[in-house]
């Protein structure tokens, strides 16, 4: 049995994790004799007393033969035994695994096949009902928050107009009952479609846990298309093993660029489609106790044989926008979801597609800016309100860019000289707007629910920092004690201006792009044409503009106006800068 990458400061509860990994600090707990409920664990900076508890118990309900107190098991002997539940494929094995999860179990009973008899039939709804039971004790091994199937669709329609969610957090109970809370296997869920085919595009992907997913949701045997960023030992000639799926590693023209956006398509069987914008990876630490943000589309109908080839756009241009920014892939794999989309009808959908693909781009008379910073400072002047100079730009994302030596020299310049802009009449005079950032401090992540380790979601590291002091004075702390998450550090990134006074939202970004050079682009100066935007990253997000989403000038913050609900923002608002002593949470400090 392989050991766990986490060593000692594995946080995992799930019983799966348990049944593919050892963990050697906890074999040798229990070589000394473990004590139920014991205080005595307690390591600072490793493990709680609390947690290796709940470890312990795990590992007895995977191995059964370890509940014999005085026997003292060696690593080896553990190693023979298997758990009941289905395995996907494990996060870091070199290949792909071989024993697949078993077939998806049908939620109902099938018709008659044929003349069987009563006594038959009496005996195949008792296996059926025996498979149904053990089938719902499995998914809650495997899923640590599991919502009653079917209830989706109901969900999605109450979250109207924004259908904006973030994700349930395993370790905030409050959570797992919230509105607009949402699961994966809720995403995948039937009532939303029955799905036939789809398309994972992100950055990270764990393979084995994604299709545990699928299973789960009755859809393992239906086509899967993958586009992935990060290198993947598990997706590398995996169709040899699941042959319905497809993996391709998105290709990039720099070493140090990145395919960082996380989309979802899904195809349903009666020809619709449903698009979904997300900030978490596919694998299990960001579906976990992390804060993460996503936007689900309305289910996209198919239009009518010989519609018009510019029928069914949206008053945003989604559709457009979706196509061109797959194209930019230049995976021919694509091409049969760029056809579908073309056929569909997104008239429902009431967002902008921010993108960024890489590359140098320019300004053009037909569609203005057409990604990254440009692309929304271009749509905020064309459609947002009026906003006073003094309101802030206010940013939030789970890493930071290397942003120059000053403030002026990025974040002012392109940056919030963008995202600055408004339907204004051109000629008065402007001044630039505070920046503010809101980034986990030290404290915010040693609270979190993962204690240290909850910041292994933040990758900025000291050297980085170092070079950029000025930065501290526009931090804000992360607190989300509304939402039931201050404990859950952010992955998620959004971008916004809202007025306190007034209690309105001008507009909001939910997207992949952190703030950096990189995912947003910086314009090349020295161009003696036409100021060229530098992108190195894919990115995708959506912008909420209240035009389009609620008809109205802006949107409502904290309580419901005139009916329309309040915006749901992943913080608290007044914001809370960070005091004297504070410091934003360094990758560095889980290696030190």
């Amino acid at each position: 049995m392989q050991e766990c990458p986490y060593g000692e400061k594995c946080y995992r509860k799930n019983p799966i994790h348990f049944g593919e990994y050892s963990h050697a600090h906890l074999d040798a707990i229990y070589a000394k004799g473990f004590k139920a409920n014991s205080n005595e664990y307690d390591i600072p900076g490793k493990y709680s007393s609390e947690l290796i508890n709940i470890q312990l118990k795990l590992l007895e309900k995977v191995f059964p033969q370890l509940g014999t107190r005085d026997a003292k098991p060696k690593p080896a002997a553990a190693s023979k035994a298997a758990p009941s539940a289905p395995k996907p494929a494990p996060a870091a094995t070199a290949k792909p695994a071989k024993k697949e999860p078993p077939a998806a179990t049908p939620m109902t009973p099938s018709t008659s096949r044929g003349s069987a008899s009563d006594q038959a039939s009496s005996k195949d709804s008792s296996n059926l009902a025996k498979k149904q039971r053990l089938n719902e004790r499995n998914i809650r091994d495997y899923i640590p928050v599991v919502v009653e199937k079917g209830r989706m669709a109901a969900k999605l329609e109450r979250a109207a107009p924004y259908n904006m969610f973030l994700t349930a957090i395993t370790d905030s109970k409050p959570t797992h009952l919230e509105p607009l809370s949402v699961t994966l296997q809720e995403i995948l869920d039937e009532s939303l479609g029955k799905i036939e085919s789809s398309v994972q595009i992100n950055f990270m992907i764990d393979i084995g846990w994604l299709l545990g997913h699928y299973y789960f949701a009755g859809i393992l045997d239906k086509p899967l298309l993958v586009l992935y960023g990060d290198e993947s030992p598990d997706l590398l000639g995996i169709g040899k093993f699941k042959p319905q799926v497809t993996a391709i590693k998105v290709n990039m023209p720099t070493p140090f660029a990145t395919s960082h956006t996380k989309m979802m398509l899904l195809g349903y069987a009666d020809g619709s489609m449903r698009v979904v914008i997300s900030t978490a990876n596919l694998y299990e630490d960001d579906w976990h106790n992390r804060t993460q943000g996503l936007w689900i589309s309305p289910r996209l109908p198919a239009l009518p044989e010989g519609a018009d080839t510019a029928a069914g756009e949206s008053p945003t241009g989604f559709k457009q926008d979706l196509m061109l920014y797959l194209v930019e892939y230049k995976v021919s794999q694509l091409q049969p979801w760029i056809a579908r989309i073309r056929k569909s009808d997104f008239s429902a959908v009431n967002v902008f597609l921010i993108g960024s693909v890489p590359g140098g781009h320019r300004e053009s008379a037909v569609r203005g800016h057409p990604w990254g910073c440009a692309r929304l400072g271009s749509l905020l002047a064309k459609h947002a309100a009026p906003v006073d100079d003094r309101i802030p730009v206010v940013c939030q994302s789970s890493s930071i860019g290397s942003l120059g030596a000053n403030v002026q020299a990025w974040i002012q310049q392109d940056f919030v000289n963008n995202l600055r802009k408004d339907s204004t009449p051109v000629g008065r005079l402007r001044q630039l707007p505070p920046f503010k950032m809101i980034y986990p401090s030290f404290g915010n992540v040693s609270r979190s629910h993962d204690g240290m380790l909850g910041g292994g979601c933040l990758p900025y590291s000291k050297n980085t920092n170092d070079k950029q002091p000025w930065l501290k004075a526009h931090l804000q702390q992360w607190k989300s004690g509304d939402r039931h998450r201050s404990q859950a550090m952010p992955h998620i990134k959004s971008y916004t201006r809202f007025n306190l006074e007034q209690q309105c939202v001008y507009w909001f970004v939910l997207t992949s792009a952190n703030l950096s050079k990189a995912a947003w682009g910086s314009f090349n100066k020295n161009s003696q044409i036409q100021p060229c935007l530098r992108i190195a990253n894919y990115e995708a997000g959506v912008l909420f503009l209240p035009r389009f989403v609620t008809g109205e000038e802006t949107f409502p913050l904290g309580n419901a106006r005139d009916g329309v609900p309040a915006f749901p923002l992943p913080y608290d608002v007044p914001l809370t800068p960070y005091g004297p002593d504070d410091t934003p949470f360094l990758m560095d400090y889980l290696h030190g």
